[in-house]
């Protein structure tokens, strides 16, 4: 039977508008994964020798926005999350949901696609055994609906994948709980549609006559979540674009400028030399035209013999200057560490002003302030989700869900001490180990635990039974 997407607000309606909306922004998405995965639209080559020439087209391409992202990616790390009831100290039962989901590493992923892509997604759920699941998700299969005028409200969610094992495209929708006429509340809700399908040549898409209801899943009923809010979390960039989307123009000019660099070096840098030859003379004894210039000139085989005409003259050419290819190209990576706040010696590692240097870091260490704003609010949006789907309304507070991040700046290890030395007098030990040593909630603990054994050690070989 087909799905019904004629009916405005039907899950079928937004599984149709989520399927357009979701295709109709994949090729830019794409082209920005292709970007950070090494793969940009080649520099100018021939079109008729295309197949052979783009070995070496690729050979002038740099991966430099895969730079732009993991610099700040890697800067951005959890160190804690705290709720209502845990108050200021780590919350156990959401830490302990963020290690047994492996957060560590799929929220590194969520994060990176968010800067490469501009949008990314987490999906909260429960397991068979009511165990919370936290799944990281490409924003090239998820797409989200928002209130335009409260953009934390979302609407509706659609996620369409291929499944290789089952041989199947599956299509899931989201939808919302609410309140009926009559005042009663109802949960939201998940439909589940596929279609079979082998090859997988094709993106996913969608029509109304090819997919059905899964009725292992509720069919078109859809199946009832134990909350009201769509269990789909939007990871968003700072204008909902890719750290380097804005700067593609100049990634492609360095591209272009090391491929021209390459073709000069290829065939002009090195001397080329070229025979003057007057072939208007050039007979046989029989008076009839022949080729004045042999097919052996100038080879380099040092027992060969080479055979000029008479008048024949060898003029040698000076190498080709590159000097200015080379200044282009360091000039545009100069442009580019401006643009995108990143520091110079982060792309061509040179010597750099102290000022300068303090200065373009602190523009990332910013930038990275401002990521985390945003990925902590995120995360907080999706353990907020985790808490309802697990009945704990407490917890689930979301003005007092807090994710700590560790600094966005990494202190030496002098620094460090010198620091802690200072606030000891002002500051907890406790307090002085987050903020100043920059330890993590389990190193904390392990430190306190140690110190702990210490001094009961201590104690034990103290006559007295005074700790020294």
């Amino acid at each position: 039977m087909a799905i019904d997407v004629k009916t405005v607000g039907s899950p079928g309606w937004w599984l149709q508008k989520g399927a357009t909306k979701l295709n109709a922004r994949l090729p830019r998405l794409q082209n920005l994964a292709d970007y950070h995965e090494g793969r940009p639209p080649l520099p100018t080559g021939v079109a008729a020798e295309r197949e052979s020439f783009q070995a070496f087209q690729k050979k002038a391409c740099t991966n430099l926005a895969e730079l732009i992202v993991g610099s700040k990616r890697e800067r951005v790390s959890v160190r804690d999350i705290r709720t209502a009831i845990s108050g200021d100290v780590v919350d156990e039962l959401a830490w302990g949901i963020y290690k047994s989901n492996g957060l560590d590493v799929e929220f590194a992923d969520v994060l990176e696609n968010m800067l490469v892509m501009g949008d990314s997604y987490m999906i909260v759920g429960l397991d068979k055994d009511d165990e919370v699941v936290m799944t990281g998700e490409d924003p090239r299969q998820v797409v989200t609906f928002h209130n335009p005028a409260r953009q934390s409200e979302v609407r509706a969610a659609t996620k369409m994948f291929h499944d290789p094992d089952e041989s199947r495209d599956y299509a899931y929708q989201f939808l919302p709980g609410g309140k009926n006429a009559d005042g009663s509340r109802y949960n939201a809700r998940r439909y589940v549609a596929y279609r079979e399908r082998k090859s997988v040549s094709a993106g996913v898409t969608f029509s109304a006559s090819g997919y059905s209801w899964d009725e292992a899943r509720g069919g078109a009923e859809g199946e009832e979540l134990n909350h009201e809010l769509v269990p789909v979390v939007r990871f968003r960039n700072r204008r909902g674009v890719g750290e380097f989307e804005p700067h593609l123009d100049i990634l492609d000019r360095i591209n272009h400028t090391v491929y021209t660099r390459m073709v000069i070096a290829l065939y002009q840098a090195f001397k080329q030399r070229v025979i003057h030859v007057d072939v208007t003379d050039a007979e046989d004894e029989n008076g009839n035209a022949i080729d004045a210039i042999p097919d052996d000139v100038l080879t380099s085989d040092p027992g060969s013999w080479v055979q000029l005409p008479l008048a024949a003259k060898i003029t040698e050419l000076s190498q080709a200057d590159m000097n200015g290819v080379l200044l282009a190209t360091k000039d545009d990576i100069r442009l580019l560490a401006a643009v995108t706040r990143r520091p110079l010696a982060m792309f061509a590692p040179d010597n750099q002003s102290a000022s300068g240097s303090e200065a373009t870091s602190e523009g990332l260490t910013f930038s990275t302030e401002d990521t985390q704003n945003r990925a902590g609010d995120a995360l907080s949006d999706a353990f907020r989700i985790a808490f309802l789907a697990l009945g704990d309304v407490e917890r689930a507070e979301k003005s007092k869900i807090i994710v700590g991040f560790k600094p966005a700046s990494r202190f030496g290890i002098t620094d460090k001490a010198n620091a802690s030395a200072q606030a000891a007098s002002v500051l907890a030990k406790r307090t002085i180990m987050r903020t100043v040593w920059q330890m993590s909630p389990e190193e904390i603990d392990q430190a306190e635990a140690e110190s702990s054994d210490e001094a009961l050690l201590l104690s034990e070989v103290t006559p007295d039974g005074n700790t020294p």
